[in-house]
């Protein structure tokens, strides 16, 4: 029976902490509020079994699944935002969560008030309702204090001590988990009459997932996106950069607005997000560079704009749904193809640069010219500065002598 019951506590970990990671590590490619929004919805169902769901443990101990695997994969997550991402937006969902929770609280407690029922099958109680969202902006308020403590312990313990990585993340997500289980569980203890015994059980799970957690972080960080050298930043400086607003930022273009393709600003996060997912699964990745050689060069001429957009056009539909298209510079475009080998990427440029200068070619006196240098990983490397080496020194041995030819290990 407890072996089940730990089982079960160990695939929600690993099946949720697996999947936020997933997300975090997309984020260059679907953006972080996607993430934020994934971390902010476990928070009602972290309060509903924190009220109403416990396993069993040896001794006579309970062990509620929304603290330990929910809540402490949570807190660990936004460490990880700060370490990858900085104090201004890693306290943004912060902000959020308490205001939200406030906010619905607000509403639910004005429904309290006094209102007219009607009669349905299943009847809300509203006042159990507002008590369970008190809880919530309660837990909303600590995590703000634990997230900022963590932060600034993490930062001190990095920087300034020295202290080994995976300390300096485990010490302080156990010691914001300990904070937060006094606090949160007292709560718990006098508004739901929830017993010591799942008090001192969830507090352990909540130690055992640290650990966890705090190894998961540090395979990542080492792995997946290691962090460098950080500057020794005093506590108080730490603090101030906490409290100093986010500096506004432009944001780069996400298209380009001639062809609809990513805009090439796109392409070193795209390049690494598939490189870092190709070294976990070990599935080759192509990079294909496509220049296109043209009689008039003139950015601004309305036949050389409507040139590349046929290009574009001839180009996304030679690719797959799962290929990444971006104008790499204002006559090339780069084809980033996870999960195609060499020689099949070297077939599909091929391909694509005979339907490329057909389509170019017809109805049009003008000779153009498409060469393909084309890379792949891992042999040709795994970081995104050799990988885009090998595909431009072969696509410029491509452009020699009229262009019009495809290289990689090999020419066609």
């Amino acid at each position: 029976m407890y072996i089940g019951s730990l089982s079960l506590i160990a695939a929600e970990m690993v099946l949720y902490f697996s999947a936020m990671l997933a997300l975090f590590s997309a984020r260059r490619v679907i953006g972080l509020a996607t993430f934020f929004c994934a971390l902010a919805a476990t928070q009602f169902l972290e309060t509903q079994f924190a009220i109403g769901l416990y396993l069993k443990l040896p001794f006579g101990l309970a062990l509620t699944p929304g603290a330990a695997a929910l809540f402490s994969g949570k807190l660990a997550l936004l460490l990880l935002v700060f370490v990858r991402e900085g104090g201004p937006l890693a306290r943004q969902p912060l902000y959020g969560m308490l205001f939200g929770n406030l906010l619905i609280f607000v509403l639910v407690a004005l429904l309290a008030v006094g209102y007219v029922r009607q009669p349905v099958p299943q009847t809300l109680d509203v006042m159990h309702f507002a008590k369970m969202l008190a809880l919530m902006v309660w837990g909303s308020a600590l995590l703000v204090l634990e997230c900022l403590g963590m932060f600034v312990l993490h930062a001190t313990m990095r920087e300034r001590w020295r202290l080994p990585l995976w300390l300096t993340l485990t010490v302080p997500l156990a010691l914001a988990l300990t904070f937060d289980q006094l606090l949160y569980f007292s709560a718990l203890h006098f508004a739901f009459g929830i017993p010591d015994a799942a008090g001192f059980g969830t507090w352990a799970g909540r130690m055992v997932a640290a650990l966890l957690y705090g190894s998961a972080l540090t395979w990542y960080l080492t792995r997946i996106e290691p962090v460098e050298a950080a500057p020794g930043r005093t506590a108080a400086e730490i603090l101030r950069q906490l409290r100093q607003p986010e500096q506004p930022q432009r944001e780069p273009r996400r298209y380009d607005p001639l062809t609809g393709t990513f805009h090439a600003s796109q392409f070193a996060a795209i390049c690494g997000h598939l490189l870092s997912v190709t070294g976990l699964t070990g599935r080759p990745m192509s990079l294909l560079l496509v220049h296109i050689d043209t009689p008039d060069r003139e950015e601004t001429s309305s036949k050389w704009a409507e040139m590349i957009r046929q290009a574009s056009a001839t180009i996304g539909e030679a690719t797959r749904s799962g290929d990444y298209v971006v104008r790499y510079r204002d006559d090339a475009f780069a084809i980033l193809a996870p999960g195609a080998p060499h020689h099949a990427a070297m077939q599909v440029a091929a391909l694509l640069r005979r339907d490329t200068e057909a389509m170019l070619q017809s109805g049009n006196e003008d000779i153009h010219a498409v060469s393909i240098g084309v890379a792949t990983t891992p042999q040709d490397g795994a970081s995104v500065a050799d990988l885009l080496s090998a595909a431009e020194s072969r696509l410029a041995e491509a452009r020699q002598n009229m262009g019009s030819r495809v290289v990689g290990s090999f020419a066609r």
